[in-house]
């Protein structure tokens, strides 16, 4: 009964984080995530307690766990933020909520799980000042500013897709675009090195 239980309860969660993701907190219905998840809203209602419990579940659940699953910091600085790229292709249900939960967050409706999606920020921060400290990094880089450039570099094109094609004429998802992209962000990240000076002979 208990893994039956476990069972129903995770179908619900992943109809939900495909209902959230397409359609935000407002926009999802009930309704349609128990058709989906083949069971009873009164079920979904008995698991979740309401369609906000069910949205924080989905939250603390899938951004959670993949914001502390993204991009090994013991990789090359050279190679951080084109894994971050990658990571995020294979997952853009993950973009899709947060920009949502972006687009609702207030005073009064903070987002799910802040202190511990914060600490994992805070693990890439130390990361990127080790690389700096590292001479990988250019000394006068604010590393603060440089993880919200990561962030929005490496989910730019899952989040903005039309405009990566408006823009190139490619979609997020031709390998033409994805391998000119991770090139791109490679060569960047050399770029932010700091410079030799040029020599004196």
């Amino acid at each position: 009964m208990a893994r039956d239980a476990d069972l129903t309860r995770q179908r619900i969660m992943d109809a939900a984080l495909e209902e959230f993701s397409n359609k935000g907190r407002a926009g999802a219905r009930v309704e349609s995530i128990a058709q989906r998840a083949g069971v009873s809203v009164r079920m979904l209602y008995v698991y979740f307690g309401n369609k906000d419990g069910l949205y924080e579940a989905v939250l603390r659940e899938h951004v959670t766990q993949r914001a502390s699953a993204l991009s090994d910091v013991s990789v090359p600085l050279t190679d951080f933020t084109a894994r971050h790229f990658a990571e995020l292709r294979q997952d853009e249900s993950f973009v899709r909520l947060v920009m949502w939960e972006g687009l609702t967050t207030s005073a009064t409706l903070p987002p799910v799980s802040e202190e511990e999606r914060s600490e994992r920020y805070a693990e890439i921060l130390d990361y990127l000042k080790g690389r700096r400290d590292a001479g990988e990094l250019d000394p006068s880089l604010d590393t603060e500013m440089a993880l919200l450039a990561v962030i929005a570099l490496a989910s730019f094109p899952s989040a903005f897709g039309q405009i990566v094609h408006m823009a190139t004429g490619l979609r997020p998802a031709d390998p033409a675009f994805v391998e000119r992209y991770e090139t791109f962000l490679r060569d960047l990240a050399h770029r932010l090195a700091p410079q030799a000076p040029p020599s004196q002979e």
